[in-house]
């Protein structure tokens, strides 16, 4: 990828299979946590990912990683020297892509993740759509992180050092052939080692598509975001995500998709520090307890 005109690296790892379904990945990857984020871009069912997944995102580590596969479940688990981005739920929280070795402000992280097949092919579960005629299937997933920060390497992490994070998620996603529903909640905590207060904010997504037609599809989200924050400026809460997206996908042919849809957040959020992923989703950070903010996202996606 590029930024500001920079090449920047986004993944690259060697990953060796071996007998009885198992492999080993070692490079720039992204850790098995949300599995909203572990699903291509290309393939979500709105324009973007929610605003949930956006805050909680593992981004991009390096690690290395074991893995396990078979017809009705798959696991990976792996070591990485951080998981959490930059604009995550955590100054704590961070990944470590395009990173040298000395310069991670995180001793040590771990995430492990199970994905449990009830029905259908893995295949189909590599996006959120579910295309007339196509099979169905059921799928149910969960997973864990842990990391604790050192504080070395970036000015922004000084005063980290000792910060612990742990969370855990989980989510089913079931196609109909025709139709989709995914439903997913996470909860991470975060306990700094020094002064200030252990928070531990928590989310939730259910979205849901449905096709009108061959080659249109109308879908649905709500999201409830609670991220823990308080605001000591006003004494209220400021940090919540209380909103509902809605559009409709049209696939021109394959490969070739048009998105467009409206997202509304009924709460304020201010609370956090996360520009960036609030960015990512189509959102700003609001001022103060402004409410109702509102975005309308149009997309053009050639795959190719």
């Amino acid at each position: 990828t590029a930024d500001a005109g920079v090449s920047d690296l986004e993944f690259a790892y060697i990953q060796k299979a071996m007998d009885n379904g198992m492999s080993i990945r070692v490079g720039q990857f992204q850790a098995p946590w949300l599995r909203e984020v572990l699903v291509d871009a290309s393939m979500q069912l709105a324009a973007e990912r929610s605003v949930v997944a956006q805050l909680f995102s593992q981004g991009y580590s390096q690690g290395i990683q074991w893995g396990m596969e078979s017809d009705s479940f798959r696991i990976n688990a792996g070591f990485f020297d951080g998981i959490g981005g930059a604009n995550n739920f955590d100054a704590a929280g961070y990944n470590s892509r395009n990173t040298t070795w000395s310069a991670s402000p995180t001793n040590y992280a771990f995430a492990a993740r199970a994905d449990f097949k009830l029905s259908g092919d893995w295949s189909q579960f590599d996006d959120f759509s579910s295309f007339k005629g196509e099979e169905a299937g059921m799928m149910a997933g969960v997973a864990v992180l842990y990391q604790r920060s050192n504080g070395n390497g970036l000015a922004a992490f000084a005063n980290t050092a000792g910060n612990k994070i742990f969370g855990i998620t989980g989510d089913f996603t079931w196609d109909f052939g025709g139709a989709s529903l995914f439903a997913s909640g996470v909860w991470v905590q975060n306990k700094p080692s020094g002064a200030g207060d252990t928070t531990s904010p928590w989310g939730v997504t259910l979205q849901g598509g449905y096709f009108v037609s061959e080659d249109a599809e109308l879908f649905a989200r709500y999201e409830y975001l609670n991220y823990n924050v308080k605001n000591n400026v006003n004494a209220q809460n400021v940090d919540k995500y209380n909103g509902v997206t809605f559009g409709v996908n049209y696939f021109f042919a394959s490969g070739v998709k048009f998105t467009t849809d409206f997202s509304w957040n009924l709460k304020s959020l201010s609370g956090t520090n996360n520009a960036a992923a609030l960015n990512g989703a189509g959102f700003r950070r609001d001022v103060g307890d402004n409410d109702n903010q509102w975005a309308l996202r149009a997309q053009l996606q050639l795959l190719f």
